[in-house]
């Protein structure tokens, strides 16, 4: 009997050995896959991140565009002849500009630069309008036309595409000039559009406070 014992311990400490490396591969094996899966998974939510920002940022330019161009129709159809609707058509040529930079943005690595004239251009113009216009008291309320509310819808688009751009220009993908452009443009969009609205001869609709209204 003890003899017995004696080979079956053998045997057992044999298999033991011989099944202990396959046994730890197989884990190793395990644990590689499971670290591989969750890289893939994370370089998977990374790309779809990034596509996503980029999407986005195609989107909204896009979106900017056709309003600014909505605005520019609108400016025609009146009888008096809005200044600012070449300048709009110059937008949007600038504003196709960008959009293209952020579709490249996948095929290449390289960063497309932006004109700082183009920023400059736009400080011209605001500051032309804007020495045409009375100071602009409290709030406008949007309005005014609509040539001059299409602008305003316009403008704050601008500001979606703005932000929508922030990521790529501070991971280095996209030129900070173009950040630049979308911010002043949107304050040249506020800009024409009280001037839309003076060539039409619109008032101008002030924000007036609660308290206000119920003393009147």
């Amino acid at each position: 009997m003890e003899l017995i014992k004696h080979s079956w311990r053998r045997y057992l400490l044999v298999y033991n050995s011989h099944l202990s490396p396959l046994v730890r591969q197989r884990a190793e094996s395990k644990i590689i896959q499971k670290a591989f899966v969750s890289n893939s998974s994370e370089k998977k939510s990374d790309k779809l991140t990034d596509d996503d920002v980029i999407f986005n940022a195609i989107g909204a330019t896009d979106e900017l565009s056709s309003y600014i161009g909505l605005a520019r129709e609108f400016a025609c159809e009146t009888t008096v002849q809005h200044p600012y609707v070449d300048k709009l058509k110059r937008v949007q040529m600038i504003l196709f500009d960008i959009n293209n930079a952020i579709t490249r943005i996948q095929k290449s690595s390289k960063i497309n630069s932006f004109k700082t004239k183009h920023t400059q251009d736009l400080e011209e113009w605001i500051t032309e309008y804007a020495n045409q216009l009375p100071p602009p008291e409290d709030y406008i309320i949007p309005g005014g036309g609509k040539a001059s509310a299409s602008l305003h819808v316009a403008r704050t688009i601008c500001k979606r595409a703005e932000r929508s751009i922030t990521p790529l220009v501070y991971n280095g993908f996209l030129d900070k000039e173009a950040q630049n452009y979308l911010h002043r443009l949107s304050e040249f969009l506020f800009t024409v559009s009280r001037i839309a609205a003076k060539c039409d001869q619109r008032t101008e609709s002030i924000y007036i406070p609660p308290a206000e209204v119920q003393d009147k």
